[in-house]
């Protein structure tokens, strides 16, 4: 197998020469984990999750003015225009009503700050929701030297699709590189903003879960993600992207999880009972 020993991470150096000044730079050394021994995620599932805000729901409390419509959309438009729309319901059937929820890509103390700089008043006719704070860092100190940037949106993670798909992340001379199924890892790893990278204490790099702590996988296991994932990428992060790691496909895996950490909490799952056959099918 091609893991990483502990505490001993392969490093590639591949820094283009340059001159005397930037001779730092072109010796810095890069992280490579492609493969690596499966951690004992039945100890890692009982990880305490980090105390903090959870999930928060704001109901309404006012009625619904006359121009009910008007001032939903205003909000649509100003969240969505500060990519801090996670979602919306609507009066009636559909989005040709008025506005009756918004999910808020904020915490709700942020909001409330956000929205007293910017003098906006909050209609009492919509209910709310905002998300938890994320506890850690997108990359702890540990793992920072290691990588070329960090592929991670800037933006929380609304509703998503929930297809169960398989494939792999590893790190390849500090880029991080992904495949869905089988085969090999030539596209460039892009992940939701609640996702962190830290090592662990036997030095493997591993993806966390930046709100709760916990850890999700080693880079280079077997992974499985909702999807297919979405998630903005702002212009300035693709760029750094591929002055950083070229300009191979980018593929966004979201949240990727250990798949035998995902068989470790779902156990039923690792030797599925295929149904009886259907009343009279022979």
């Amino acid at each position: 197998m091609r893991y990483l020993l502990p505490l001993a991470v392969m490093l590639g150096a591949c820094a283009p020469a340059q001159d005397d000044s930037s001779s730092a730079t072109a010796d810095r050394e890069y992280a490579t984990q492609v493969e690596a021994p499966t951690p004992d995620y039945a100890m890692l599932v009982k990880q305490t999750r980090l105390e903090g805000e959870s999930y928060v729901r704001r109901d309404a409390t006012g009625p619904m003015p006359p121009d009910a419509k008007a001032v939903g959309q205003s909000w649509f438009e100003r969240l969505e225009a500060e990519n801090l729309l996670l979602g919306a319901g609507f009066d009636g059937k559909g989005p040709s009503g008025a506005v009756t929820h918004l999910d808020v890509g904020m915490t709700e103390s942020e909001f409330r700050s956000w929205t007293t700089q910017n003098g906006l008043d909050v209609p009492t006719h919509i209910s709310w929701s905002f998300v938890p704070p994320m506890n850690l860092p997108a990359v702890s100190e540990a793992a920072s030297e290691g990588i070329r940037v960090w592929p991670a949106s800037s933006a929380r993670t609304g509703a998503q699709n929930e297809a169960l798909l398989a494939g792999r992340v590893e790190l390849r001379d500090g880029c991080f590189w992904a495949t869905e199924g089988e085969g090999e890892a030539d596209k460039l790893a892009f992940f939701h903003a609640e996702i962190g990278l830290d090592r662990d204490s036997e030095g493997y790099y591993i993806l966390v879960d930046r709100v709760g702590g916990q850890t999700r996988a080693r880079l280079g296991e077997a992974m499985s993600w909702g999807g297919p994932p979405t998630a903005y990428i702002a212009p300035e992060a693709e760029r750094d992207l591929r002055a950083a790691c070229g300009d191979a496909p980018i593929l966004v895996v979201g949240s990727p999880e250990s798949s035998e950490r995902f068989l470790t909490s779902y156990p039923h799952l690792r030797n599925p009972v295929a149904p009886p056959p259907p009343p009279g099918a022979d």
